[in-house]
């Protein structure tokens, strides 16, 4: 099934969810016939997408069933017992009793959990490769933001998204690579990806963190 949203935008908008849902969003200066059109044209691109994503819930479904979540790459458990917020525990993470039930409730308490650890992890790995790499954000900005990994402005100053401990650890600092090397170049010309190779393989990178791009809208 698609689904066709009327939006304040200039140009039409596929969006597949990480339920292979498929959300089209179109001008309201065009048609629904002409987003109907354009949604035939790009028909095999959705494919392909849904294809990937219905893969991803296959491999994962004890992940997009809360069964377990993903620290640094490894897959840990969720368990429950009688405490009063989600705590690791023996590489095991057991929240309260009362979110066995309460979906809502859990992924609060993940996102919560996520959101500390990250705040710990994260700035130490920018402080590692900053001075590595030479060059330093005027601002940290840790949060969960539902389309990006990582992004820098003109101001210097980094958001990172604070699902990235979930990540394997290369991907993770890919990523904070990548946005330490926007402080030099902020694009993405060829000067840009020369400067991020000297540090990993951006390409190998890009690659594998697509198949982890469910998890940014997870919870």
């Amino acid at each position: 099934m698609i689904n066709y949203f009327e939006a304040d935008r200039r140009t039409i908008k596929i969006e597949v969810t990480n339920k292979a849902e498929v959300n089209v969003y179109y001008p309201k200066s065009t048609s629904i016939k002409n987003a109907q059109n354009f949604v035939i044209k790009k028909q095999a691109w959705i494919e392909k997408k849904r294809r990937e994503i219905l893969c991803n819930i296959s491999n994962n479904a004890d992940i997009f069933d809360f069964k377990s979540i993903l620290l640094l790459g490894e897959k840990i458990e969720i368990t429950y017992e009688d405490i009063n917020k989600i705590t690791l525990i023996n590489r095991v993470l057991v929240a309260p009793k009362h979110m066995e039930k309460d979906t809502n409730a859990l992924k609060k308490g993940l996102k919560a959990f996520i959101s500390k650890f990250a705040a710990e992890l994260l700035p130490q790995c920018m402080s590692y490769f900053a001075e590595i790499i030479g060059k330093s954000p005027a601002k940290i900005a840790i949060s969960h933001p539902r389309s990006m990994w990582g992004s820098c402005n003109d101001r210097k100053e980094i958001r990172l998204n604070a699902k990235l401990v979930m990540l394997p650890k290369e991907l993770m600092e890919y990523v904070v690579i990548h946005e330490l090397c926007h402080l030099k170049e902020l694009n993405h010309s060829e000067i840009f990806w020369r400067e991020v190779n000297k540090f990993c393989d951006a390409s190998n990178c890009r690659k594998q963190l697509k198949e982890y791009n469910y998890l940014i809208t997870l919870f």
